[in-house]
C-alpha cells in the first residue's frame, strides 16, 4: 500500500511538473517584464549594474540606463526574485534604490506585457519536459522506489527554474520569496545530484560491500548538495550571478562524479548485465552533459541571443536521452521488471480511449444530424447503454490482440507454459514431471538455470532430480534442515532468495545463479521444490512468469501423486496376483 502511495504520489508530482512547463509557455505570468537586465561586477555583493534596459518598458519609460547600480541590500527576498526574474503580475510595484555616479534614488517599476523568455525554443522545451516526464511518471508509477522517484527529481529538470517561478508571482510578499528560492534550490543544479541516488541502485539494491559504500558516499553527496544549493537559493543577492564561482563547480564537480559513478557501476557489471544496462548508462552521461551543457549556455555572457537560444535548445534535447534509453530498456530487457504491467496498462489505456472515442462521436452526430432534441437524446442513450453491454467483448478481444502482436513472444510463452500444465495431468512417470519443472519451463521462459529438487520418502533428504545450466559439482542434496526447505515450508508460496537471505554456497554462481524458490506443496507436505534463475536479458522473472510457474510447479505436485499412486496400485496388483493361489490344472 505505501509503495502504491509513494508511486501515484511521485507521478502525479511529474505530471505537476509538465503542467508548469507547458505554464512557462503559455502563461500570462511569464509574459510581463520590468524592464531590466543586470549584472554583477566582479567581487561586488551588494550592488547590481544594469546591463539592460529593454526599449519602451517601465525601466525605459522612468529613466533608467545601462551602468545605473541598484543596491541590492535595500531589496527583500521576494523583490530580489520579481527583479531578476522580470515577471510578475500586471501592475505589481517594485521599487529600486538606484545610483547614477553620486546620485541615488527610489525609483518604483510596475510590471507590464512582455515576452515569455524560456531560453530555449518553446517547442524545444515542451518536446523535452513531456517526453522525459510522462516517461518517468510511467517508471515511477509501475516501480515505485528511491530509485525511481530521484528520477523524476531529475526530470523534473526539465523546467526552467525562473519562469516556473515566475508562475507563482501572484503571491505576496514574502511567501514569494519563499517559494521562488525553493524552486530555484531543488530544480536547477539538483536534479543533476538525483541522478547519483538512481544510478547507485540501478537496476536493483546494491548487495556487495562496494556497492553499499558507492550508494551511501552517493546519498551523502546528493543531501550535502541539496543543503548548499537550497542555501544558495536563499542568500545568494542575485541567483546564478552573484557566486559564479559556486555555481561553476556545482555544475563541473557533479558531471565528473556522474562520469565517476557511471564507470564504476558499468565495471562492476558483468557480462549479460553489461548488455542490459549499457543503454541507460550511456543515456546517463549524455544527459548529465546535456543538463550541464543546457545551464553553461542560459547563464553565459555571450551577446548574441540566437546562439545560445540554439546551443540551449540542442542541449536540451539531449537531456531526453536517459528516460529513452531507460524506456528502450524496460521494453527490451526490463531492467526494472515493470514490462509485466505495460500490457494491462496499454490495454486499459485502449479502452478508455474508445469509450471517449465513441461516446464523444456519437454525441457529435446526434448534435449534430438529428434536429430533435428528444430523438437526439435517445439514439445517445442507445449507443451509450448498446456500449456498455459490448464492453466485456471489447475488453478479451482488445487485451488479446494486444498480446498477440505486442506482447507476441510472453503469449506464445504463456500458452506453451499452459499446455505443460494441462499435459502433467497424464504423465506416467516422474522423470517426465521433473523435466517440465526443470527443462521445458526454462527453455520456454528463456531462463538461465532451473532444478528441481524432491525426495522418495518423507525422511529422505531432498535430492536434485533434474536441471538446466547446473554443473556436476553443485549442489546435489539439501537437507530437509536447510534454512531454504524451512523457509519454503512456513511460506508455502514461491520465494526470492535475495529478499529472505537465503543463499547455498554450492549453487551456480554468476548469471546461472538461481533466484526464485518455488514449492511443490501437497496438502501442506513440501514433497519439493524448484529452483530457477534470471531470464537470458537478466531480469528477474516477473510476477506473470511467477504465477505461471507456480501453477505448474502445482500441476507437478498433483503429478507426482498420481505417478506415485499408480505405483502403488501396480505394485498392490502384482502382489494381489502372486497371493492367489493357482487353480489346478485339470486331469
Amino acid at each position: 500500500m505505501t509503495r502504491s502511495i509513494v508511486g501515484w504520489s511521485c507521478a502525479a508530482f511529474a505530471v505537476a511538473m509538465l503542467v508548469l512547463a507547458w505554464g512557462e509557455v503559455f502563461s500570462p505570468l511569464t509574459h510581463t517584464t520590468f524592464g531590466i537586465g543586470v549584472i554583477v561586477p566582479g567581487a561586488q555583493r551588494t550592488d547590481a549594474v544594469v546591463a539592460r534596459v529593454r526599449p519602451h518598458s517601465p525601466a525605459a519609460v522612468a529613466g533608467i540606463r545601462d551602468g545605473d547600480v541598484i543596491d541590492l541590500s535595500r531589496l527583500s527576498l521576494s523583490e530580489r526574485y520579481r527583479l531578476v526574474t522580470e515577471y510578475s503580475p500586471l501592475g505589481t510595484a517594485l521599487t529600486i534604490s538606484l545610483r547614477r555616479g553620486n546620485v541615488y534614488r527610489l525609483v518604483t517599476l510596475h510590471a507590464a506585457p512582455g515576452e515569455p523568455s524560456v531560453g530555449t525554443a518553446p517547442a524545444v522545451l515542451l518536446t523535452n519536459a513531456t517526453i522525459t516526464l510522462l516517461i518517468l511518471a510511467l517508471i515511477v508509477l509501475l516501480r515505485p522506489s528511491l530509485a525511481t522517484a530521484a528520477l523524476v527529481l531529475y526530470g523534473a529538470g526539465a523546467v526552467t527554474t525562473f519562469s516556473v517561478a515566475g508562475e507563482f508571482s501572484w503571491l505576496p510578499n514574502p511567501w514569494f520569496g519563499a517559494v521562488a528560492a525553493l524552486i530555484v534550490g531543488l530544480f536547477s543544479s539538483l536534479p543533476l545530484l538525483a541522478l547519483f541516488p538512481f544510478l547507485v541502485r540501478f537496476p536493483h539494491s546494491p548487495t556487495t560491500a562496494r556497492a553499499r559504500m558507492r550508494m551511501h558516499v552517493a546519498d551523502a553527496i546528493f543531501l550535502l548538495g541539496a543543503v548548499l544549493l537550497i542555501a544558495q537559493a536563499i542568500f545568494e543577492p542575485i541567483p546564478f550571478l552573484t557566486w559564479s564561482g559556486f555555481d561553476f563547480w556545482s555544475q563541473i564537480v557533479p558531471l565528473v562524479i556522474t562520469l565517476v559513478l557511471a564507470a564504476t557501476v558499468y565495471a562492476d557489471a558483468g557480462g549479460e548485465a553489461r548488455r542490459r544496462i549499457g543503454w541507460v548508462i550511456a543515456g546517463f552521461v549524455v544527459s548529465a552533459a546535456a543538463y550541464v551543457a543546457t545551464d553553461f549556455a542560459l547563464s553565459s555572457t555571450i551577446t548574441d541571443l540566437r546562439a545560445i537560444i540554439v546551443t540551449a535548445s540542442v542541449a536540451q534535447i539531449a537531456q531526453c536521452a536517459l528516460p529513452i534509453a531507460l524506456a528502450y530498456a524496460v521494453l527490451r530487457h526490463r531492467v526494472l521488471d515493470i514490462g509485466f504491467a505495460l500490457n494491462r496498462t496499454v490495454v486499459y489505456a485502449t479502452m478508455t480511449t474508445i469509450v471517449v472515442g465513441v461516446v464523444s462521436l456519437a454525441d457529435w452526430l446526434a448534435g449534430r444530424l438529428l434536429v430533435e432534441q428528444r430523438l437526439a437524446l435517445a439514439v445517445e442513450g442507445f449507443i451509450t447503454v448498446g456500449f456498455g453491454f459490448a464492453l466485456n467483448w471489447i475488453h478479451s478481444h482488445t487485451e488479446r490482440l494486444i498480446d498477440r502482436i505486442v506482447f507476441r513472444r510472453r503469449h506464445l510463452a504463456e500458452r506453451r507454459i499452459e499446455y505443460r500444465i494441462e499435459a502433467l495431468g497424464f504423465a506416467a512417470s516422474a522423470s517426465a514431471v521433473d523435466d517440465a519443472l526443470a527443462i521445458e519451463a526454462a527453455r520456454i521462459l528463456d531462463l538461465h538455470s532451473a532444478a528441481v529438487f524432491r525426495r522418495e520418502t518423507s525422511s529422505s533428504a531432498f535430492k536434485r532430480a533434474a536441471s538446466t545450466s547446473w554443473a556436476n559439482d553443485t549442489t546435489t542434496m539439501i537437507d530437509e534442515d536447510s534454512l531454504l526447505v524451512r523457509t519454503l515450508r512456513a511460506l508455502e508460496r514461491p520465494i526470492f532468495l535475495d529478499e529472505v537471505a537465503v543463499a547455498h554456497t554450492a549453487f551456480p554462481a554468476s548469471i546461472h545463479r538461481p533466484i526464485l524458490a518455488i514449492p511443490i506443496v501437497t496438502q501442506h507436505e513440501l514433497t519439493g521444490f524448484a529452483l530457477y534463475g534470471n531470464r537470458a536479458d537478466g531480469a528477474s522473472p516477473d510476477p506473470e512468469e511467477v504465477s505461471l510457474l507456480a501453477r505448474l510447479a502445482a500441476a507437478a505436485g498433483n503429478a507426482y501423486g498420481a505417478v506415485e499412486a499408480r505405483h502403488w496400485r501396480e505394485r498392490a496388483a502384482e502382489l494381489e496376483a502372486y497371493a492367489t493361489p493357482q487353480a489346478p490344472l485339470p486331469a
